[in-house]
């Protein structure tokens, strides 16, 4: 059994039933719910994100950057308690080592550059939570890395395995996709598909490039009737007008949208029993004897 869990200072949390009970896919099991992640600690040095701490109350997960493309030692320490305070499952929130680029230029590791750097980042946020007697639940990836995973099955893999590696009850958040899911299976970890409210998708489901002139919902009230349909309806209005269903496990909230606080909490009222993300670890018996390779 893993050693230790989030110690709660809040005593609304309900018990989640056992993926492996239910399904023998990596995919995660939230009973009758979802889980609302955010991202926290994305500064560095004097720069901080402002609003981040106002969306707290109503998430259910927080991811906290490592320090390669946001991130530091105090500040990943601070996000450790506000993350403890309100009582949320904690993330490490991964991405390519490029402070200046904020993670969101396009790097190329190798399998075995990338394996490193994931082990490094989660090392690091694991160590500080360890000396405040709790250990992490999940890992999100960032900016590029994140789009590399949707269309790159062997990033996918890498970042997959390197978790698996690190603690097979992590779970890796990522965006929702057959790529995501296959290598979770491969890797033997759990995984959470995520869909975002401010994001536009088209017709495939694949998320429009940042680049594209409609990427970015900006107006709350789009947003907003974005979540309702997520969550009542598991499904999106695509770009083209079309209806998409995405299959996922967690909704993804940031503090840089306009009135970032009042949809958070708005989105938190359509899912009053939203739920943090806890597993076990996730194995199919074809795959144990079959490693991954990090050459390329």
């Amino acid at each position: 059994m893993r050693r230790s869990r989030v110690p709660r200072s809040r005593s609304q949390q309900r018990e989640v039933t056992p993926a492996a009970s239910v399904s023998r896919s990596a995919k995660i099991f939230i009973q009758d719910s979802i889980d609302i992640n955010t991202n926290i600690g994305e500064g560095f040095g004097q720069y901080r994100i402002e609003g981040e701490s106002d969306m707290l109350p109503y998430v259910t997960s927080a991811n906290i950057a490592c320090g390669a493309h946001a991130g530091d030692p105090v500040l990943m320490e601070a996000a450790l308690e506000e993350a403890r305070y309100y009582a949320l499952s904690v993330g490490a929130h991964i991405g390519y080592p490029d402070l200046a680029g904020f993670g969101r230029r396009e790097i190329h590791l190798s399998s075995g550059e990338l394996r490193a750097s994931v082990l490094f980042q989660l090392g690091a946020l694991s160590g500080l939570a360890k000396t405040l007697g709790f250990e992490i639940t999940q890992v999100r990836p960032h900016g590029f890395l994140y789009r590399q995973m949707f269309h790159d099955v062997r990033v996918a893999a890498t970042v997959a395995r390197a978790c698996s590696e690190f603690d097979r009850w992590l779970v890796l958040i990522g965006p929702a996709g057959n790529n995501l899911l296959a290598a979770g299976e491969k890797a033997g970890i759990r995984v959470a598909g995520e869909a975002w409210v401010d994001r536009v998708y088209d017709n495939n489901g694949n998320l429009l490039p940042h680049t594209h002139t409609r990427a970015i919902l900006k107006d709350p009230r789009d947003i907003l009737a974005q979540a309702n349909n997520l969550i009542k309806h598991r499904s999106v209005t695509a770009s083209d007008g079309s209806t998409v269903k995405i299959d996922f496990q967690t909704i993804h909230l940031h503090a840089r949208v306009s009135q970032a606080k009042y949809i958070a909490e708005q989105i938190r009222m359509m899912v009053p029993d939203a739920r943090p993300l806890t597993s076990e670890p996730f194995s199919v018996d074809e795959y144990e004897h079959a490693p991954l390779a990090y050459s390329d």
